[in-house]
């Protein structure tokens, strides 16, 4: 969401950050939400190797594959 919302620059405030976010969890497909809750307990693994620590670089990791959601 992140990229999405910045693509044209950051906003100019607080309220139109609220409403670029609003409009773009609006418009996300299910199946993207759905990917995101599929990657948690992957995440979640890492940090726990990790200690908790802040070495972890969130998303995906090189090579993995994007899983579709039938």
């Amino acid at each position: 969401m992140k990229r999405k919302t910045t693509e044209n620059g950051g906003p100019g405030g607080k309220a139109e950050m609220k409403k670029d976010w609003l409009e773009c969890w609006k418009d996300m497909p299910q199946e993207k939400i759905q990917e995101w809750i599929e990657r948690i307990p992957v995440h979640i693994q890492k940090l726990i190797a990790l200690n908790g620590g802040n070495e972890y670089k969130e998303g995906r990791c090189k090579g993995q594959l994007k899983k579709r959601v039938h």
